[in-house]
Parts: structure tokens; C-alpha cells; sequence
């Protein structure tokens, strides 16, 4: 009797065991973004601690402030909010950097200082006002684990938005990423190139088109990304474009990386826990569509989701502006009104 006993034992305790790790790992999973929220939360909290009291109206607004879901990508927009790169001390600036950390992917991270120095090779680059460094900072509300915050990093060809709900849920949208150039051809920095991959898989994908599926997914006129506080998914349904479904196994591949070059910009844990709210890649909707330059490149290219929009414009081969959206969740919209439906 007790080997039988055991034999029927066994097999329960190793499913006992595989629901135990699946639930340790699950756990683990919850900690690392939250880990991440409350790191950025003290991050933050230094920066303020350290910049000067009669100067926070430059650095800090109240969550509320209508400029929160202003945003612009233009070098000198005057509706820019925050401080700039060169007005805050190196010990400053490394609070900063240590935000970027937390939000971005180390590709990510590298290449925003990429697009930074790029646009820093046109001006004097040993000036306090090198475009490199007119990158500004903006807090919205009291950084904390518990309350809804949020911040933004933005300057020329970057808008960089990050939303905490309730402290601890996550938006990156609007995410928009762009330079002119894309690629440097002379100088020191000869052959430095970003938002080159997806310049090189969406022209890929074009090009393993049928006849008929060109034709399907061809759009006749375009217009790149803009700096609109909301997108609305109606706006863009009319237009051409060819369902995730009707690609071939490989298509959908290259569409899937196509779209992870955007998401993937950022944390995994954060694109985790994105992503077990609402598909990033959902199937049943995805569309994509695009235009074609007679010189030989992607001039621009949507791609269109009931959740979400990217664009993608290159401008004459070597600009591009590229912009990753959620239609309800920009700026935490969606979850800022569930948090307050569930705490008030």
C-alpha cells in the first residue's frame, strides 16, 4: 500500500511543484515592474531634491497641468515645458540618464544619445547651447509608488512620455523618434546611422509583396506623424492596406518585426506588462500600408491595430519621423480612468 501510495503521490507533487514555480515566476514577473516604478519614483524625487527651490516651476507641474499632453518635436517649440539638459549640473543630468535607464531598452538608450549628437554636429559642439544638449525634462505630479505621476524627456526629433497610474502602471505613448539626418556621411562621426532597421525591414517586407498585395496595401497620399494629443482610430480605417491574415507565415514575421523595433524600445518589463493589458501584436486587426519613393525606399508606412498606430515617414531617404500611438491609453488615459474607477 505505500508504493502504491507513492506512485500516486509522485505525479501530483511535480504538478504541485511546476504550479508553484509558474506562480514564483509570475510574482517575479509583478516585482520587476514594480521595482522599476519605484526606482524611477526615487530617481525623480532626487532630481527635485536637488534642483534649486525657487527654480522647480522649470522641472516640476502639477499632474493636472494642461502641458502634459502637450508635446512637439520641433527643435525650439515654444510650448516646450521643463529644463533643459545645460541648465542642470552633471550630478543632474546623471538623474536624468538614470531615468532614460529605467524606461528605454540599452539599444534604445544608445540610441537617443545617438539622435542627440547628431543634431549636436551642426552647431558649435563645445557650446553650452549645442543642440545636444536642448533636450528638456518635465515632471508632472509627486513621483511616488502610490499616486498617479508621470514625466517626459523631449526635445529635437524625441518625445519621450512615461505615465505611472497609480504609481505603478505604465504608459509610453506618444513615443516618437526621428532625426535629419538618419546617417552621417562625413566628419568624425562618418558612417553613425539610426532608425536604420526600420528603414531596411519595412523595405523588406515591400518588397516580398506580390503584385496584388502592392496594390492592396499601396496608398495614394500620406501624412507623417504629428504631435496631436490624441489619434483616433477612425481617421486612419479608410485608408488601403492589407490585413495581418492575407500575408504570407514569413510576411507576418517581418510585420511582427517591424512592430517589436517600436514597442521594443523600452523596457521588457514594461513592454510585459503593456502587453498583458492589450496586444501589442493582435492579429485579427492589424493592417498595414504604405508609399513607395521611385528612388528606391519606404517613404512611409502605417501600421494600424484596434489598439494602436505606428507611422513611419522618411522624408527624401535620410529624415525620418516615427511615432508609436495608443488610441485610448496615450498619456495613461485609459489607465488613469480605471484607477480612479477603482479607487474613488
Amino acid at each position: 500500500m505505500k508504493t502504491e501510495l507513492k506512485l500516486i503521490s509522485t505525479p501530483f507533487l511535480a504538478l504541485l511543484f511546476l504550479f508553484a514555480l509558474f506562480f514564483l515566476l509570475a510574482k517575479e514577473g509583478i516585482a520587476n515592474d514594480q521595482k522599476i516604478a519605484q526606482s524611477m519614483a526615487k530617481t525623480a524625487n532626487e532630481l527635485i531634491s536637488a534642483y534649486k527651490a525657487d527654480k522647480e516651476t522649470n522641472l516640476i507641474y502639477q499632474f493636472e497641468n494642461s502641458s502634459r499632453e502637450e508635446w512637439h518635436f520641433f527643435p525650439n517649440w515654444s510650448g516646450r515645458t521643463g529644463i533643459s539638459l545645460n541648465n542642470l549640473s552633471s550630478g543632474q543630468q546623471e538623474n536624468v540618464k538614470e531615468l532614460l535607464t529605467l524606461l528605454l531598452s540599452s539599444d534604445a538608450l544608445l540610441q537617443q544619445e545617438d539622435i542627440r549628437l547628431i543634431h549636436g554636429l551642426k552647431k558649435n559642439w563645445d557650446s553650452p547651447d549645442n543642440p545636444r544638449h536642448l533636450y528638456f525634462i518635465s515632471i508632472f505630479g509627486t513621483p511616488s509608488t502610490e499616486s498617479t505621476w508621470g514625466w517626459r524627456f523631449e526635445g529635437h526629433h524625441l518625445s519621450l512620455n512615461c505615465t505611472l497610474a497609480g504609481g505603478k502602471m505604465f504608459s509610453v505613448t506618444p513615443s516618437f523618434w526621428g532625426s535629419s539626418p538618419t546617417r552621417v556621411s562625413k566628419g568624425t562621426h562618418k558612417g553613425l546611422q539610426v532608425l536604420g532597421k526600420e528603414q531596411s525591414l519595412s523595405l523588406e517586407l515591400v518588397n516580398s509583396f506580390s503584385a496584388k498585395q502592392k496594390e492592396q496595401a499601396l496608398l495614394s497620399k500620406s501624412h507623417g506623424p504629428e504631435p496631436t494629443s490624441m489619434v483616433f482610430r477612425e481617421d486612419y480605417e479608410s485608408n488601403p492596406g492589407i490585413p495581418y491574415e492575407e500575408l504570407k507565415k514569413d510576411q507576418q514575421i517581418q510585420l511582427n518585426d517591424l512592430i517589436l523595433l517600436f514597442a521594443e524600445k523600452y523596457r521588457p518589463e514594461l513592454v510585459k506588462q503593456i502587453d498583458g493589458r492589450k496586444k501589442i501584436i493582435d492579429p485579427s486587426s492589424l493592417k498595414f500600408s504604405y508609399q513607395y519613393s521611385a528612388k528606391g525606399y519606404v517613404s512611409y508606412f502605417l501600421i494600424l491595430s484596434n489598439e494602436y498606430l505606428i507611422e513611419f515617414e522618411n522624408i527624401g531617404g535620410n529624415h525620418v519621423h516615427a511615432a508609436w500611438r495608443d488610441f485610448e491609453g496615450d498619456f495613461g488615459r485609459d489607465l488613469i480612468s480605471e484607477h480612479r474607477k477603482k479607487n474613488h
